[in-house]
């Protein structure tokens, strides 16, 4: 294998890593997780693909850093994660600023289980796949958008496909770029979503523009 064979793997095995770092933040947190970044090697595939100080993916993955260690142990940060998630994307008296489905983003308050939904199913069963593999939420759930696009990364030898390119840049970079703004603007003690939708948003411009 010669070197630049060698170094299109390593970024690509990064890029997937990478990916599952960013499902498992969406799905919620679990303790293992939390274990993990309290170790300080959770984000290490994310900091291995975004290595100049200069951008900004640096920044944030600082500041994400930061929070981290600001608890003392993996329960406490879990706990405080949890609580956060819960507020952010489950249940509000404020009402959900930032849903996690596609659907809820294609116009001022549409509904769950839109046009979205509807295409993402029909993505699944256009590869062959299956749905009841996935945890029980709805097709366009940010977590299995971002598992599909693991699985069209996946696909071929190329080190970003065509297909995947577009999948990140056309279906998801849209809406995931209005979730990152109002978690932005959400008044809240916890900016650890914000910060990770940050570098989420970055993660797929460059997977839709690979250099």
């Amino acid at each position: 294998m010669d070197l630049q064979k060698s170094e299109n793997k390593k970024f690509k095995d990064a890029v997937l890593e990478g990916i599952q770092i960013m499902c498992r933040v969406f799905w919620g947190p679990d303790l293992e997780s939390c274990r993990h970044m309290m170790e300080g090697d959770f984000f290490h595939s994310l900091e291995s693909i975004f290595t100049r100080p200069e951008e900004k993916s640096s920044a944030i993955l600082d500041n994400i850093n930061l929070i981290i260690k600001k608890f003392d142990n993996d329960q406490s940060f879990y706990d405080h994660l949890n609580q956060c998630y819960v507020r952010l994307f489950v249940n509000s008296k404020e009402g959900i600023a930032a849903p996690l489905y596609e659907s809820c983003y294609e116009f001022e308050n549409a509904p769950m289980m839109g046009r979205p939904a509807v295409e993402m199913t029909q993505r699944f069963k256009s590869k062959g796949l299956s749905m009841e593999n996935i945890v029980h939420e709805p097709p366009d759930h940010l977590a299995v958008e971002l598992e599909y696009l693991f699985f069209l990364l996946q696909q071929g030898d190329e080190l970003i496909s065509n297909e995947a390119a577009s999948f990140a840049g056309e279906t998801m970079l849209p809406w995931v770029s209005i979730f990152k703004q109002r978690l932005k603007s959400v008044k809240d003690d916890c900016r650890f979503y914000s910060f990770a939708s940050g570098i989420l948003v970055l993660f797929l411009e460059l997977i839709s523009n690979p250099k």
